[in-house]
């Protein structure tokens, strides 16, 4: 069980971590001059207004106002040229802001339509590349054209994939911590020790294992190092820097000390502090 927690676990930071590299590309594929709709259907597009704009003579403002008022947007905003595969009806402008919906017809033909939306006093300005209207035959066509792996292949945003896929991974990550937490304890009630930190010296190996003085260890005490099965590697060690929830030792450098080793305690301790091989901790 708990492995399979783990291994769920990493699945799912897996995920996460895959939705955060896809916003990135999601961000630089997905360019804001297209709009993308199936046929039959009608989607929320928005924009900015590019090039001059000049006030609206019943706002005495140049757009400071929020407008919704269909006949009052179509007075100010026109979009050309009209296509018959699609119709865009504005339903908001703030400033150089605007939202509209674009409604595609059941019959419109796949493609890209070039359109310009500006304000209806002013002539169009040349230096304005247009906007790109695409159509495509069903919801496959459109996942196909996505960038992001998500938008493709699972037909949703991947922010929304990384926003579902936090609050999951955090709490798997909590439940496996207070299981490791949990197996730590059973192993040190049985006189195990989890071996935190190995570091290889010219005197052998030194190690911070997960036993202390709260666990009836004392300086001097002889431990038994373990595989990573519990079998005895046929070597003893003697602690020392003992404080209350871990210790360290020195391991021979010809044991071929591996992750998921252990010490047990043992009835032997040493008689003399003298015999106890302290090195020197490191600056």
């Amino acid at each position: 069980m708990a492995r399979q927690r783990g291994n769920l676990t990493v699945a799912v930071f897996c995920l996460l971590a895959l939705a955060m590299a896809d916003i990135l590309v999601d961000a630089v594929g997905h360019r804001p001059n297209i709009f993308r709709a199936v046929a039959g259907t009608v989607v929320t597009i928005s924009g900015k207004l590019m090039g001059s704009i000049q006030p609206y003579a019943p706002q005495n403002a140049i757009f400071e106002n929020r407008i919704v008022d269909p006949a009052r947007l179509d007075e100010i905003l026109v979009c050309e040229p009209v296509y018959p595969a699609f119709h865009i009806h504005f339903i908001e402008l703030k400033g150089r802001l605007w939202r509209a919906e674009l409604q595609a017809d059941s019959g419109a033909a796949p493609g890209e339509y070039p359109i310009f939306i500006r304000q209806r006093s002013l002539p169009p300005d040349p230096e304005t590349p247009p906007l790109q209207v695409r159509i495509f035959a069903d919801e496959e066509a459109l996942h196909a054209s996505q960038t992001s792996l998500f938008r493709r292949y699972l037909g949703i945003a991947p922010w929304t994939a990384a926003v579902g896929l936090l609050p999951v991974a955090l709490l798997l990550a909590y439940r496996t911590y207070r299981c490791a937490e949990g197996s730590i304890s059973a192993l040190q009630a049985r006189g195990l020790g989890p071996i935190y930190k190995m570091a290889y010296r010219k005197t052998g190996w030194e190690i911070l294992f997960g036993l202390g003085s709260d666990h009836g260890l004392r300086n001097g005490d002889v431990l038994q190092l373990l595989d990573a099965r519990h079998h005895p590697v046929g070597h003893d060690v003697v602690a020392f820097h003992v404080g209350p929830q871990s210790g360290e030792a020195i391991v021979d450098p010809k044991v071929k000390l591996r992750p998921g080793f252990l010490v047990r305690r043992s009835s032997t301790r040493r008689p003399a502090p003298a015999d106890i091989p302290v090195p020197a901790r490191e600056p």
